[in-house]
């Protein structure tokens, strides 16, 4: 299998934490990059992602992404395949739950790339999510404030999905 690039900031304490366990479950081939300091002849080495956001306020991404995307408006990501994972808070945020995954996801298409590992929208509650399409979340969406008994069943689940998506 190639190489897959993990992509997330240190500065977001849960996001970087499902970081390292989804290094540590995908095992030696697995490069992580930080998207504080990474620059598009980085980015441009790999062929598949994973991409990890927490959705900040009501439903904006991290000053990391946010500084980091322009790096890639002009790149041509066709071939390259995308898989997101984002934490949001259904509770206190049902309007904008977990919206930064649906936000890297649709970034990337725009750029040509093929997002994987869409997940069950199916045991969460909100009103409303730019993370949801057709019924389904983008990635992985996980709330570990109102569902930490449910993080461990939905990664794994998600990982196995990924090493079969990024195989072919």
């Amino acid at each position: 299998m190639k190489t897959v690039a993990l992509v997330y900031s240190q500065h977001t304490a849960q996001t970087a934490e499902l970081g390292g366990r989804i290094a540590a479950a995908w095992g030696s081939e697995v490069v992580y990059l930080d998207p504080d300091t990474t620059r598009l002849e980085d980015w441009m080495k790999y062929e598949r992602f994973i991409l990890g956001t927490p959705t900040y306020f009501d439903g904006e991404l991290p000053d990391s992404w946010d500084e980091f995307l322009p790096e890639l408006e002009d790149a041509d990501l066709s071939g390259k395949k995308v898989a997101v994972y984002g934490l949001g808070d259904q509770q206190h945020y049902p309007v904008s739950f977990a919206d930064g995954v649906g936000l890297l996801a649709s970034y990337m298409e725009e750029l040509g790339a093929t997002i994987v590992g869409e997940t069950s929208t199916e045991g969460y509650s909100y009103e409303h999510s730019v993370a949801e399409r057709d019924g389904r979340f983008l990635g992985l969406v996980l709330d570990p404030t109102n569902q930490p008994e449910l993080t461990d069943q939905r990664l794994a689940a998600w990982l196995e999905q990924l090493k079969v998506a990024f195989a072919g």
